[in-house]
């Protein structure tokens, strides 16, 4: 059985030998293993902070920059 390191070194050879340095360097930076607590900023939300963003997301949409993807059914409360 392979090492997750080991597993994790395979396609980075593959990649390294197929892309040239600079392709792959730009590959590699778009994953980052993050910063932060998400489960503790999750828990942030109040419910006037989701009032505003859908308050935005209907003014979004409104402005047409937001349109309705063909055959989606709107749920309303």
């Amino acid at each position: 059985m392979s090492t997750l390191l080991q597993i994790n070194q395979r396609p980075q050879r593959l990649l390294r030998s197929e892309l040239v340095p600079v392709d792959y360097v730009r590959y590699q930076k778009q994953f980052t293993a993050g910063t932060g607590d998400y489960t503790a900023e999750r828990q942030v939300a109040t419910p006037m902070d989701i009032g505003s963003i859908a308050e935005r997301v209907a003014a979004l949409k409104e402005a047409g920059f937001l349109p309705t993807p063909p055959n989606a059914k709107t749920i309303r409360k």
